[in-house]
Formats: structure tokens, C-alpha cells, sequence
């Protein structure tokens, strides 16, 4: 059987349509992170990581394998986006089990490599949409 992804459990990553392949992760999340401003969507910058606090020792924040952006369409539909560099990168195990779980639970989850993938979602679907086909108004 021929496998699909890297022995940790990683897959490629591909865009849908075309992006600057030149851009930085960083680029491409301040670009999402500034379309979605201009939308007024609902939206927050996640990070995660980890910290020696002077004084108070080790400490962890974040959620381990969420998006790098979350947040709560109108409707009150939790969302994450992905990003990756322009020219793809590979999406871990563990982001494709949380991409999982957010779809089990009615949310919607997106991995895009540009901000141009991220206004075709929006401008298809009127707001980003699990069922692909209806759009939440």
C-alpha cells in the first residue's frame, strides 16, 4: 500500500486557486488577518507556544494544533483558518484531527496558502460555509 503522507503523519498542502507562491506564512496571515477586518468578521489571531516566566517558571499557551485564526461568524458558528506559506506546506496530524473534530461539530475549518484563497471562499459561499452550497445569511 502506498502511503499518502510523511511517516509523522503530515500531507502536502496545495492551493485551489492561484496565490503568490513567493509569500511568507507570516504574509499570508496578515493578509487574512486584514481582509478579515475589512469584512467585519468576528476574529482573533491565535498563537501558540511556550515561555520561561522569570520567577514563575515554565509555561505553556495556546491550543495545540488550532488555526491561526478563530473566530465566531454572525451566526455564531465557531471557525478556524490554517495558513500556510504561498507555495503550500505540509499540514500535521494533529491539525488534520482538529480540522476533524471543528467539522464533527458543526464549525467550519479552512487551510489556505493566500489571501486570494480566502476571498474566493468568501465571495462562493457569502461566508464561509461547511456545507459548501448554502450560504448563511
Amino acid at each position: 500500500m502506498k502511503r499518502t503522507g510523511a511517516k509523522d503523519g503530515s500531507v502536502p498542502v496545495q492551493t485551489k486557486c492561484y496565490v503568490n507562491p513567493d509569500k511568507t506564512e507570516n504574509e499570508v496571515l496578515k493578509d487574512c488577518l486584514e481582509y478579515l477586518k475589512q469584512k467585519h468578521v468576528f476574529h482573533n489571531r491565535h498563537d501558540v507556544g511556550s515561555a520561561n516566566i522569570a520567577g514563575a517558571g515554565f509555561a505553556v499557551y495556546g491550543i495545540k494544533d488550532a488555526g491561526d485564526i478563530i473566530g465566531i461568524l454572525a451566526d455564531g458558528t465557531h471557525f478556524e483558518i490554517e495558513t500556510k506559506r504561498g507555495k503550500g506546506g505540509r499540514w500535521s496530524e494533529g491539525q488534520q484531527k482538529r480540522c476533524n473534530k471543528i467539522l464533527e461539530t458543526n464549525g467550519v475549518y479552512l487551510l489556505v496558502s493566500g489571501v486570494e484563497e480566502l476571498k474566493r471562499y468568501y465571495s462562493y459561499f457569502g461566508y464561509f460555509n461547511k456545507n459548501y452550497g448554502k450560504v448563511l445569511k
